[in-house]
């Protein structure tokens, strides 16, 4: 759970351009860069309310403060990289639409590869060694490389799709002679599905939790045979967990944006050992 703070991720947000270049993407107008003026807006709000004048209305205000709190978690963690899968995933994730409620299957491209971007930042930025690429994420765990596919479904009837096809894609590049020594993780981003680009939880902090966490394990159970999680089990022998991750904007009283992320985790396989340090780091994350 992460609090939006606003000097430091204007900060980040402040040297995205030069970030950018040195990537060799052209800066542009974009959704990360209209979320970076969002919160300068409500930057500027907050100081004009503690002066006691009225607050006003800003567009895609919530989204706007959530999408610059991801951008600054990205930046952190790869603003001292440079590499060609790092350049292609954020040009590609910095294209679609502002408002997260005009996105469609056709244009979600952008915030698909964000969420890859997110989770190997909130990774990294916990001290766990990732690198991006094809897999989408390697994670290493006391030398055991674990290979993430990460998908982000647009609806509830698409996530059993999803896992297969990650699932399939694991499979193969785990047969690869490079990767012998290799286990598998299928990332599943539940946060469009749950929220339907369009919801914010408002609630003091315990209220928060208690319903995020309880509405994210209930939408599980109760999706359970659709989306087949037994039948995942049975998938590969080297395939170690299937994770369903979910993030979404929180509003605390009016008072603070935080970006509360929840991961569960299926077991899967016969590798105990491997699923067991994996499982050890993923809690001590989410919990």
């Amino acid at each position: 759970m992460e609090i939006v703070q606003f000097d430091e991720t204007l900060d980040s947000l402040d040297k995205l351009d030069s970030w950018l270049i040195s990537l060799g993407i052209a800066p542009k107008p974009d959704r990360w860069h209209q979320a970076a003026k969002t919160l300068r807006a409500a930057k500027e709000q907050r100081e004009r309310v503690e002066r006691g004048e009225a607050r006003s209305t800003i567009d895609n205000y919530v989204h706007g403060l959530f999408e610059a709190m991801e951008a600054h978690e990205i930046y952190r963690a790869f603003s001292g990289e440079i590499s060609e899968p790092l350049r292609e995933k954020v040009q590609r994730a910095l294209s679609g639409p502002v408002a997260p409620p005009d996105e469609q299957s056709k244009n979600s491209a952008g915030r698909n590869t964000m969420f890859e971007l997110s989770l190997a930042a909130d990774w990294k930025n916990h001290g766990l060694p990732v690198t991006l690429g094809d897999p989408d994420i390697t994670l290493n765990i006391s030398g055991v490389p674990f290979l993430v596919e990460c998908k982000r479904p647009f609806n509830e009837n698409s996530v059993w799709p999803n896992i297969e096809d990650a699932a399939r894609q694991l499979s193969k590049e785990l047969d690869k002679p490079a990767n012998s020594d290799a286990r598998g993780i299928v990332a599943i981003s539940l946060s469009r599905v749950f929220t339907n680009n369009d919801l914010i939880c408002y609630a003091d902090e315990e209220e928060g939790k208690r319903f995020i966490t309880g509405e994210f394990q209930s939408m599980i159970a109760r999706h359970q045979a659709d989306w087949s999680i037994k039948m995942f089990l049975q998938v590969s022998d080297r395939v170690v967990a299937l994770m369903f991750h979910l993030a979404v904007p929180w509003d605390v009283n009016g008072e603070r944006l935080v970006h509360a992320a929840r991961m569960h985790f299926v077991p899967s396989g016969p590798d105990n050992a491997a699923r067991v340090l994996l499982k050890k780091e993923m809690d001590s994350l989410y919990l």
